[in-house]
């Protein structure tokens, strides 16, 4: 370029030129702007650090309550019932020296290649297991929580360290007042609980702790990148190739997203923006980028045998569901492509991504999933707030902070985020392809939207230094509202019922509270309940279905099961809030002390031709071999065996629940079977001897009264 020609990839002068100020914020403060700056300096800077820490205590506590109890008991371990130990079988694998897992082990997300079955979850969760694991196998699959709050405190680390160093890069080292701070903190209380890490939390399984670490990553890699390119060194280089190669070693998206920021930084020192004697660290910075990617490109192609991306047509799901292979046939076997672009935009970016409602949680997630443009096949698509509605105050920022960063005359040295800008963008562009949509991937925009919400606010303090007090109070008033707005969005996504991961008691506890906070507002969850003999195979989130006069009382999550058969007929969308007579009843079974060798086989329940029995044989006379059994030619066979000392007494529960196919049953509270039966007829009970029988009873089993459902009656009276 010649000499004097104005580039959007130049730092323009700021008050000096740019070594001056980075020699500002090298040098001792005393040095250039004397003790009195330095002490204002100071306390800005403990204002910052003080709002930030403030943010994530307040955001941390409905973050802890929803990682390690949601409606159920506080549990530090807290293990979802669905894919929950994918990176702990990675990890024992590594240590045995592949990569490959054991088959069957990774159910539907298992991907069988050359006979041998591989997770196309990323290496780096597995990896930080692997120092736990070589002491005790006693925490596999329990680690999840654990590793999401790690991400969650990390990001909170990297996000001020990033708003910090963007403040200075756009304001130098101006005094923060109190105003700014307080807005700061606003900001750092969006990052941590006005995003989606309040539903990754909801649900601790492999899909969210993917998604909690590749925000985590992908921050520090920006902070790190801009490190770079404000003052280059090998430490800083290093740190950047290190957290870029841990981003790959996790996500995709976000991965490709960093390793095109130092790709872009490379090409910058390349072409001089840098600065001409720092050209050299082009090379190293190449490096950065490249490094990562290959590596991470070897690791696919040892998984899959090939570079990038995996074969759907290998994934177990996609043999045993005909709609996956349906949709792949009609995308020409990829899960991405152009048409998904209209409904993704839409999706993500619709004002009205949110419901809005009388009863608590009052705000959350839309009622029913999105409705493709075009008629155009998706792979799945789960209710998705937007980022619009959802992170208010994250968008409105974004969009100052994008015009700020890229106008001609940049202010300061905020020149240096446009690379990044682009890079971190980069992931939820590429989102825009994908033929999926579920709430979890609004976690790629958060990088970007982290960046460019803090050139925003830098920008907006800076040109309210001049401005009256209350002009600052009132913007402070301004960006709060955003704020917890965005809070108490995420909060209501998070806390409502999730399929296939709740169980009864976090579904009654919750339906509980809204009961409880609907009877002080005037009854509006009454109007929720709709009344029948059946189920209807989907209902809006939050509908309450009571079936048979509060034989059954169920709550919609929402979700559409139409493509996968199996959900859909045992009712999915329906989760059980309250069961009355006759879909459950209530044994005390104890088996007795008797020489006698012989089984003992009673029918408590008979629903239509599936019968559930106990059996009891004795072993010693003082222990007896007890199994739980459903049988009968309407369900498939399910029993459990196990030993329990005779003499004592047993509370058993069964379930035959006709309208969503189910039975299970429970000993002690400790489930031991469960499966589906295809046809039901009249439920009875019948716990007498058989007539004629004088043999000695090993079991005694008599029936016992159970709680009336309350919340049921309550509702429909």
């Amino acid at each position: 370029m010649g000499e004097g020609t104005t580039s959007w990839l130049q730092i323009p002068p700021h008050e000096g030129s740019a070594t001056d100020l980075i020699d500002r914020e090298a040098e001792p403060l005393e040095e250039t702007t004397g003790p009195l700056l330095k002490s204002e300096f100071d306390v800005g800077r403990r204002r910052f650090t003080w709002a930030s820490l403030i943010a994530m205590a307040v955001t941390g506590v409905p973050f802890m309550w929803i990682l390690l109890s949601d409606w159920g008991p506080i549990d530090p371990v807290r293990r979802a019932v669905y894919q929950d130990n994918f990176y702990d079988q990675q990890a024992r694998a590594m240590f045995h020296g592949h990569l490959s897992l054991a088959s069957g082990s990774l159910g539907l997300e298992g991907f069988v290649y050359g006979g041998r079955t591989y997770t196309y979850f990323g290496l780096f969760p597995s990896i930080i297991r692997m120092p736990i694991f070589l002491f005790t196998s006693s925490l596999d699959g329990k680690l999840t929580p654990t590793s999401t709050l790690a991400a969650w405190l990390l990001t909170g680390l990297f996000s001020a360290l990033l708003l910090w160093k963007v403040r200075f890069l756009v304001r130098g080292d101006a005094a923060m007042g109190r105003a700014e701070a307080t807005a700061f903190g606003a900001l750092m209380a969006t990052i941590m609980g006005g995003t989606i890490w309040f539903l990754l939390a909801a649900t601790p399984f492999v899909f969210n702790e993917d998604i909690a670490w590749s925000i985590c990553l992908t921050i520090g890699s920006i902070f790190a990148l801009l490190g770079v390119m404000e003052r280059p060194s090998w430490l800083r280089v290093i740190s950047s190739g290190v957290l870029i190669l841990c981003a790959n070693l996790d996500r995709a998206t976000t991965g490709w997203a960093c390793v095109v920021g130092a790709g872009l930084i490379a090409l910058w020192f390349v072409l001089g923006f840098g600065g001409p004697t720092n050209r050299r660290w082009c090379v190293p910075l190449l490096g950065v980028a490249l490094i990562p990617l290959v590596i991470s490109c070897v690791v696919n192609h040892a998984k899959f045998g090939v570079w990038f991306g995996v074969s759907n047509t290998e994934q177990v799901w996609t043999h045993v569901n005909a709609y996956r292979r349906k949709f792949l046939a009609a995308n020409h076997g990829a899960e991405e492509g152009i048409v998904f672009i209209p409904t993704n935009l839409l999706t993500y970016f619709r004002p009205d991504g949110l419901s809005f409602s009388g009863v608590f949680p009052y705000v959350g997630l839309p009622s029913s999933p999105p409705t493709p443009v075009g008629g155009v096949l998706f792979d799945r698509l789960y209710r998705t707030s937007s980022i619009t509605a959802s992170m208010p105050l994250f968008f409105l920022l974004s969009l100052w902070g994008l015009v700020t960063a890229f106008r001609p005359r940049a202010v300061g040295r905020v020149a240096l985020t446009r690379l990044l800008l682009l890079a971190a963008g980069s992931a939820g562009a590429a989102l825009m392809l994908w033929g999926y949509i579920a709430p979890r991937y609004l976690g790629d925009f958060v990088p970007f939207l982290v960046l460019a919400s803090a050139v925003a606010m830098a920008d907006i303090f800076r040109r309210l230094e001049s401005q009256s007090r209350s002009r600052r109070v009132g913007a402070v008033g301004v960006i709060s509202i955003l704020a917890l707005f965005g809070i108490a969005a995420n909060f209501g996504m998070a806390v409502v019922p999730v399929a296939d991961e709740w169980d009864t008691t976090q579904v009654l506890n919750y339906v509980q509270t809204q009961k409880t906070l609907s009877d002080i507002t005037g009854h509006p969850l009454n109007s929720n309940v709709v009344r029948g003999d059946s189920l209807p195979t989907w209902g809006p989130a939050g509908q309450l279905a009571d079936v048979g006069n509060c034989s059954g009382l169920y709550i919609s999550n929402g979700e559409n099961y139409a493509t996968v058969p199996s959900s859909q007929f045992t009712r999915a969308t329906w989760m059980t809030v309250q069961l009355g007579t006759p879909f459950q009843h209530a044994f005390r079974v104890t088996p007795r002390q008797v020489t006698s060798s012989e089984t003992q086989s009673v029918t408590l329940v008979d629903a239509g031709g599936v019968a559930f029995t106990v059996k009891a044989t004795p072993t010693d006379g003082h222990q007896v071999v007890m199994t739980l059994g459903f049988y009968g030619p309407n369900a498939r066979s399910v029993s459990r065996r196990f030993i329990e000392p005779a003499g004592t007494t047993h509370d058993l529960l069964v379930t035959t629940d006709p309208v969503k196919h189910q039975f299970a049953a429970s000993l002690d509270g400790v489930p031991r079977v469960s499966g589906t039966f295809t046809t039901h007829g009249p439920i009875h009970t019948d716990v007498s001897a058989p007539p004629g029988d004088p043999s000695p009873r090993i079991l005694t089993v008599t029936s016992t009264p159970l709680p009336p459902p309350t919340i049921c009656q309550q509702l429909i009276h």
